[in-house]
């Protein structure tokens, strides 16, 4: 019971996260929709030294973060859609540095609507950290179930089944014992 409340809690973090990320990102496939699209390209400009247009970099953002969100939703390859995710949500605070007269605007605590767009990404920064944290603490291990021998060549039968079961001392001690 308390691993299921668990494993729904994480389900409810991780869709929600890939909801807003479904949101954000389809807003950059619609010129001129999201109030970050212009920051955005800017940013991107800076960090791969204009190397790619910005009509195609927005578009490879809007694919990014819309994949992120299909993947996190729909709960597929989950480790490597929050480790993207990080990595994304890393990238968008660097526009504080870049470009800091539009995102202070009386020292550095005053911050204009894009800082408090991008101010609000520590949450969801905090979240995807316990996530892939969370995640990673849950591991593979073989159980050895199934008869001891089999009757017609006396050879022991071991059929191995895959767990996805957060490891702990006393689980570890009763998984060796079974096998």
């Amino acid at each position: 019971m308390k691993e299921s409340k668990h494993k729904i809690k994480f389900n409810i973090l991780a869709m929600s996260i890939g909801i807003v990320y479904l949101w954000f990102g389809a807003l950059k496939f619609f010129p001129h929709l999201s109030p970050a699209e212009d920051l955005a390209v800017n940013t991107i400009d800076i960090l791969d030294f204009g190397l790619i247009p910005s009509n195609v970099a927005i578009i490879l953002l809007a694919l990014w973060e819309t994949g992120i969100g299909f993947l996190l939703v729909f709960n597929r390859f989950r480790l490597w859609a929050l480790g993207l995710a990080i990595i994304h949500i890393v990238l968008t605070f660097t526009p504080m540095f870049f470009f800091p007269e539009q995102i202070f605007n009386k020292g550095p605590f005053g911050l204009t609507l894009l800082g408090q767009y991008i101010i609000k990404n520590i949450i969801i920064f905090s979240i995807l950290i316990f996530l892939f944290i969370e995640g990673r603490g849950r591991v593979l291990f073989m159980r050895a179930t199934g008869s001891p021998r089999n009757n017609r060549t006396g050879k022991r039968i071991v059929e191995f089944s895959w767990q996805a079961q957060r490891v702990t001392q006393s689980r570890l001690e009763i998984a060796a014992a079974q096998v």
